[in-house]
């Protein structure tokens, strides 16, 4: 299944140092498939194949800091005209992976700075 991609948009990033473990500390990232329509009159390019927006909304607290945040990307599946859910779980996976990798880049990064050392590795599996 072909995919066309726009850009990585980070909504929100929030980073955080901790001064103690925080107990019963939930972590979660969400992957949502929201249907979405061109702006304007020209709808034409959805002959080509239904729009989604992958929205990551997500929340991780690890030993020394805690990150949470929002990106997102705009998707088109090519020749698929089918509702969200009909992607299946290997579909969505594939198409919410370079998001993954940016979380992974952004807190690297990040904590790279925030602690003056090498960066924080994240290593996480996707359960869609």
């Amino acid at each position: 299944m072909e995919f066309r991609a726009n850009q990585i948009n980070v909504e929100q990033f929030n980073f955080e140092t901790l001064q103690a473990p925080h107990e019963n500390a939930e972590n979660s990232i969400q992957v949502q498939l929201n249907e979405v329509e061109p702006t304007g009159d020209d709808k034409s390019i959805l002959d080509e194949g239904k729009i989604f927006k992958v929205d990551m909304p997500f929340s991780l607290v690890l030993d020394r800091f805690k990150i949470n945040g929002h990106i997102s990307r705009i998707v088109q599946v090519v020749d698929f005209f089918g509702a969200a859910e009909e992607l299946g779980a290997e579909r969505a996976e594939e198409m919410s992976k370079p998001l993954i990798s940016y979380i992974k880049r952004l807190t690297y990064e990040v904590t790279e700075i925030a602690f003056d050392e090498p960066g924080y590795e994240l290593d996480f599996e996707s359960h869609l």
